[in-house]
């Protein structure tokens, strides 16, 4: 899978001649290699030269990506430990903001008791 950046690197049918390169005797194949690494470069930099330039996975959407979604695209390059990681990690991410959000509602009976402790001590 290609990221938005090899995306836009890789322009001009680079992946073709990539794979070209293993069948090139060693002498070709270094210096093809390099020659394709200068393109990539040459297009990133040609990308980012003629504003405006966005390399956003939620084009077209107000809010910028969320960490979830940061993860879950990082997780796709990972390999089998690593992808335990990220999954170890989001779900303690998953659990800190189903606290939170619970932290935050008013659960029945909650205001009561403060409402009966500011008229004990006369505070209103």
């Amino acid at each position: 899978m290609l990221t938005a950046i090899d995306q836009i690197a890789n322009r001009n049918h680079l992946q073709i001649i990539k794979a070209t390169v293993p069948y090139l005797p060693e002498r070709e194949q270094k210096m093809i290699s390099c020659l394709v690494k200068v393109l990539e470069l040459r297009n990133v930099m040609r990308f980012f030269s003629h504003p405006p330039f966005r390399l956003c996975s939620c084009e077209g959407e107000s809010d910028p990506p969320g960490l979830s979604e940061l993860l879950n695209d990082i997780r796709s390059c990972c390999d089998e430990k690593e992808r335990q990681f990220i999954d170890q990690f989001s779900g303690m991410m998953n659990t800190l903001e189903l606290y939170a959000m619970m932290a935050g509602m008013e659960m029945p009976g909650d205001g009561e008791e403060e409402e009966r402790e500011s008229e004990e001590t006369g505070d209103l």
